[in-house]
Formats: structure tokens, sequence, C-alpha cells
């Protein structure tokens, strides 16, 4: 992937916001004081949202501009979140590191993507959870974010046998109406996930 992420980030304005995604706001309930990895976190807007509430949050992302961003947010909001120059196309997981992952629209070619997935199965700990909100191939109708690319996209499907092994709290399909910034605005299908890892060996 070449990495025109860091050019996008590179502006002042926040493209996406400096508020938390809708779903990952209303879902943050679940979660107890732990250790938080929000992966393709772009500019930073979940991660801060999560450090304020009291987790110990780390960020991941490929574009140095978006994690220079996300220190900027966190400075402004008074937390401190750990931000990681990672490439997840190559990144090595820990074992059992995370009591939560969250994913917000960080749309991956569909081998990084399968990598990622693993990668995050392998580094939650038994009762951690994973928590995504992604566009849907369905988006490609809607215009109104999201990858242009229909295997960037997602088969909720397939996202669900992934899981198949874990418990599924939530699990929506559909559309929701989302303005985060200038590239995400309006009317959009998505696929919401909140799987937790089982106590017991998968």
């Amino acid at each position: 992937m070449t990495n025109t992420w860091h050019e996008r980030f590179s502006g002042e304005e926040y493209i996406y916001g400096k508020e938390p995604n809708e779903f990952i706001a209303g879902a943050a309930h679940i979660l107890q004081q732990g250790k938080v990895l929000c992966i393709a976190e772009g500019e930073g807007r979940n991660a801060v949202y999560l450090a304020s509430l009291g987790h110990d949050v780390a960020t991941w992302d490929y574009a140095q501009a978006g994690l220079d961003k996300t220190e900027r947010l966190a400075n402004e909001k008074g937390v401190s979140v750990q931000t990681e120059l990672r490439d997840l196309a190559d990144v090595e997981w820990e074992a059992e590191q995370w009591d939560a992952i969250v994913h917000v629209f960080g749309h991956l070619p569909k081998d990084v993507m399968e990598r990622t997935i693993k990668g995050i199965q392998k580094s939650l700990k038994r009762g951690g959870y994973y928590i995504s909100e992604l566009y849907t191939k369905e988006q490609l109708c809607y215009q109104t974010g999201g990858p242009k690319d229909e295997t960037m996209l997602v088969e909720p499907v397939e996202l669900l046998n992934q899981f198949n092994n874990y418990f599924t709290k939530h699990f929506y399909v559909g559309e929701v109406n989302r303005e985060e910034g200038q590239l995400h605005t309006g009317i959009a299908h998505v696929v919401q996930c909140i799987f937790q890892k089982r106590e017991e060996d998968n």
C-alpha cells in the first residue's frame, strides 16, 4: 500500500472530526478499565475518547501525520495515548496483550485483513473484545465514504464466520447515518461487531 494517508492527514483539519465514532461511543460502556488497542486509527478520535474514560490506550497507524494529530488531540483533551507507527501488513502480534481491540473504518486489502483478524484473535486476552464498525460491499451504492475498491470492503458473513468461536454480543448489518468530518457524510451501509473471546480455549 502506498502511504497516501500520511499526505491526507497532513493538513490542520481533522478530516473525520474530533468526536468518536457513534457506535464506539455507544459500545464503550461494556469495557472494564484495561488495555485497549485502536488499529488503523487515523487521527485518533476513538483512541482519545477511550482514554478519556480511563482506559490505557495505544493506537497503531502507518501514517505518521495521523499519529501526530492523535497526540495533539490527546493533549487538547488532557489524556495520554501511546502512538505507534505500525503497518498491519507486517506487524507482529503478541499473544494475549489487549482487553479490547477497536477497529473503525480501517479498510485493508483482503490478505492484510485476513492476517489482521488472525492477529487480533491471537492478541486479545481471554474475555477481551473486538469492537468494529466497517463498510460493507453495499457501501459502493451509497458513495458517502470508504474505499471505492470492492475487495477492500467487508462481507459480513465472512466476518461472522471468522469469529465463529467467539461470543457475539452485537452484530448488525444495515444503514446508519454518519457525519464524521468531510469524508464520512450521510447514510452508509455498515457491519458492526462486538465479539468477545471466550474464557476457555477457542
